[in-house]
């Protein structure tokens, strides 16, 4: 019996050898997480998160008016900018891993599975999108604790590495990973490099897209939260409605109080708001109140809808998406002058469509 078992172990012991590595390669190497695409004035970015024990990585790309993915190029880097884009084009990619392994004498690859596919719009006249900025805003959500300071440099006065990022930070996500849904953001003040406070968030979105390549301090559009929409409007990119003034809201609109900011997804017919922000305990979507005050509002459904479909394992530890009336009264508002010539457009027309009309082509493609 114990010669069987003994030569029962060999014979698996070759399987393995001969063909096994490559699967058990295959199953240690997970896929690229936090793909995103970014059509920045006339140049395409793109980047992704590490991959643990990869090489290096594969690309492919894909226009609207193509029927498959070709490949790009192989790389090492979890970055890269192609340039001179086709103006107007929406482009599509996805990325893989692979791993370096020798076989018989020559070297072979195996591979992950392909990372989520990214979709974005290399605008015609103008810098970015509607559609590209709230992409990008909604890329960290379920994955990025709050952390006060978070996106700031260590002296407050400014965006700080994060703020100044291209692309989502691996460490956002493993430092999320480990929280619980006790998690108190107050234990981690100015913890840089574990995620964004409210500012940070923001001013990250803007500066993905409006960059091609990681900042220096000094640089970026992090800023008080209270001064935001202004300073915003006062580059020229749009317009700015003190508190009083606010009667609508359009997706993209960006909304500013002495103590919290958030970027506008859509509005309902309710008159409920669903956004996106960063507030305890992390990035998500909220929804507020209804016109009446009502709770049960139809952007709070809609929150709770997509965190739990999209985002299960941060739904589970933190189910809220209510958030109070004051975020439909105690804000001033910066809402971008779409067009061509101007800083973004808005080709896809969200400007005039409702929050469950923008939700659903946004999670089109996930």
């Amino acid at each position: 019996m114990k010669k069987k078992y003994i030569a029962w172990i060999l014979i698996v012991s070759i399987l393995f050898l001969g063909r096994g590595a490559d699967a058990m390669a295959k199953t240690s190497l997970r896929k690229p997480l936090g793909v995103l695409a970014n059509g920045v004035d006339g140049q395409m970015v793109l980047s992704w998160e590490s991959v643990q024990g990869a090489d290096g990585y594969e690309v492919f790309e894909k226009a609207e008016e193509e029927n498959v993915f070709l490949k790009l190029r192989a790389t090492k880097q979890c970055k890269l900018v192609f340039k001179n884009k086709k103006r107007g084009s929406v482009y599509q990619y996805k990325v893989r891993a692979y791993k370096i392994y020798k076989k018989n004498g020559e070297e072979k690859r195996i591979y992950s599975s392909f990372g989520a596919v990214a979709r974005t719009t290399v605008a015609k006249n103008s810098t970015s999108t509607i559609k590209n900025f709230l992409t990008t805003a909604l890329a960290p959500v379920g994955s990025t604790m709050y952390i006060w300071g978070g996106g700031w440099n260590k002296s407050d006065t400014g965006a700080g590495t994060d703020g100044l990022r291209i692309g989502l930070n691996a460490s956002w996500r493993k430092f999320c990973a480990k929280q619980k849904a006790s998690y108190n953001y107050r234990k981690h003040r100015f913890a840089f490099g574990n995620g964004l406070d409210c500012s940070g968030f923001v001013g990250w979105s803007v500066y993905n897209i409006n960059k091609t390549k990681n900042g220096k301090q000094g640089q970026g559009y992090v800023t008080k939260a209270s001064k935001a929409a202004s300073t915003y409007a006062k580059y020229g990119w749009g317009t700015y409605k003190k508190t009083i003034a606010v009667k609508d809201w359009k997706p993209g609109d960006i909304m500013s109080s002495p103590t919290h900011i958030y970027i506008v997804v859509g509005s309902c017919a309710d008159g409920s708001v669903v956004l996106v922000h960063s507030s305890p305990a992390g990035v998500r979507l909220s929804g507020t109140p209804d016109k009446k005050g009502r709770t049960n509002s139809e952007a709070v459904k809609l929150a709770k809808k997509y965190m739990k479909k999209y985002y299960p394992s941060w739904y589970k530890r933190y189910p809220s998406c209510k958030k109070d009336k004051s975020y439909l009264t105690d804000y001033a508002q910066f809402r971008w002058r779409a067009g061509k010539g101007k800083m973004i457009s808005d080709p896809d027309g969200y400007q005039k469509k409702n929050a469950r009309q923008v939700l659903k082509d946004l999670y089109s493609d996930k």
